[in-house]
């Protein structure tokens, strides 16, 4: 049994998951240097940003955060303390260039997942959020006290005041909207949307055979993707070690079942799944993060 299959689902913290970018772990190593007050010259930089740019709808809140709302969505659910939380966002210096140094479009999942109130993000970053409804957009002015002190990272100097453009997701409709998009860009008309949100793509098809009922052992060959730009593979069978599963056990992710209760002997297909029926908020153990939208190629080799 591969282990992207297995039903226990560990929580993947938010630095885990952004290790590799650095964007949290660097505000976070205990041999830091002492914090310096930089308050008073963070603020200047900030009214300097606001002024040549002519913003005057800055609300600043008593930390010291700027909070610039863009878009409100006042029906949207309110984002309190102990939520689960999915945001877009890009980070940008308060330079000339308004440098970027981390966003969501340089990751394989986009979507930054993490609860509000763990102390997941930089402590501005929270604060923001919780100002903020599902649907909303808004930039986060953020003193360097608020960020990531004197941390630092690539395109990320020490003490720096940082700009966050952000939005939460409604993560359903953010799915469905991708696996369409994925649908449209390859000019793919043939898939067929399940009531679960599945979409289910037959390639070749084998009316004539078993589909599985539940207690038949299933094999089957598969390919799981992720839906950026390059559909990296995330786990894969081989010919030599296929999946082979009890059907109706529950024991893997919903959608894949759900899809493989669709198909017969001998038939291929793919299998386009939101995040609530792959693994969900948490993520897996493995190298799937929180909300993830996935992509199976599988073949059911045998039904017995």
């Amino acid at each position: 049994m591969k282990p992207y299959f297995s039903t226990v689902l560990t929580r993947l913290f938010l630095l885990a998951v952004l290790a590799s970018a650095g964007l949290f772990t660097t505000a976070c190593k205990k041999d830091a240097p002492e914090i310096k007050d930089y308050s008073g010259i963070d603020q200047e930089t900030i009214i300097k940003y606001l002024a040549d740019n002519n913003i005057t709808t800055a609300q600043k809140q008593p930390s010291g955060l700027y909070f610039l709302p863009v878009r409100t969505n006042p029906t949207g659910t309110k984002v309190t303390v102990g939520s689960a939380v999915a945001v877009l966002f890009t980070g940008h210096l308060l330079d000339a260039a308004g440098t970027v140094f981390d966003a969501s479009s340089m990751r394989t999942n986009p979507l930054l997942s993490f609860v509000l109130g763990a102390g997941q993000t930089p402590p501005g970053f929270e604060e923001g959020i919780s100002l903020m409804h599902v649907g909303d957009k808004a930039e986060l002015l953020l003193p360097s006290a608020l960020a990531f002190g004197p941390a630092s990272g690539k395109n990320l100097p020490a003490n720096s005041v940082v700009r966050f453009e952000v939005e939460i997701i409604d993560v359903p409709v953010y799915d469905d909207n991708l696996l369409t998009s994925y649908l449209a860009a390859k000019n793919i008309t043939t898939a067929q949307k399940q009531a679960s949100g599945l979409y289910f793509l037959p390639v070749t098809t084998n009316p004539s055979a078993a589909r599985p009922v539940i207690g038949n052992t299933v094999t089957v060959q598969y390919t799981g993707h992720f839906f950026d730009a390059t559909g990296k593979v995330f786990d894969a069978s081989t010919a030599n070690s296929p999946l082979v599963f009890k059907y109706g056990t529950n024991r893997l992710v919903p959608g894949f079942e759900e899809g493989i209760a669709l198909m017969h002997k001998g038939d291929k297909a793919e299998l386009l799944l939101p995040s609530a029926l792959a693994y969900g908020a948490q993520g897996s153990s493995g190298s799937i993060g929180p909300n993830t939208a996935i992509r199976f190629e599988v073949e059911v080799v045998d039904i017995k």
